[in-house]
């Protein structure tokens, strides 16, 4: 049989990136960046985290449909709620929330990570899951 070890108690848990980042599992979503946004850290191919549960702080960078496709976003809140495009700055009011409808929200969920290859800078073209 055998005694345990003494180092038993010691012996550390490896590292689980589900329990690490996602914190909702029913409403998260991964994402492939396709463009490059620098000041806020995103390379083109960049694996998005998104939790579609939370809502969003000044400042988060939110992925948001527009005219059918998906985009990048910040949320500001002075002087009163808005998204600037990170292209060229522009502010897009929101509505509020009795003006909308479920098929119409613009915020498809919150970008809580942003995962960058940092290899040479070179992405290879597998799918992401």
């Amino acid at each position: 049989m055998g005694f345990p070890s003494p180092a038993a108690d010691y012996v550390e848990e490896r590292i689980s990136l589900d329990q690490r980042i996602i914190a909702r599992p029913s409403a998260t979503y991964f994402m492939k960046a396709g463009a490059t946004h620098y000041r806020e850290g995103i390379l083109q191919g960049a694996l998005l985290v998104v939790d579609a549960s939370l809502n969003p702080c000044d400042g988060s960078l939110l992925v948001c449909s527009c005219e059918g496709e998906f985009r990048i976003k910040r949320y500001r809140t002075h002087p009163q709620p808005y998204l600037e495009n990170l292209e060229n700055g522009h502010r897009e009011l929101l509505r509020q929330k009795d003006e909308t409808t479920d098929s119409d929200k613009p915020v498809f969920g919150v970008i809580t990570y942003i995962i960058n290859d940092a290899r040479t800078g070179e992405f290879d073209d597998r799918p992401v899951m």
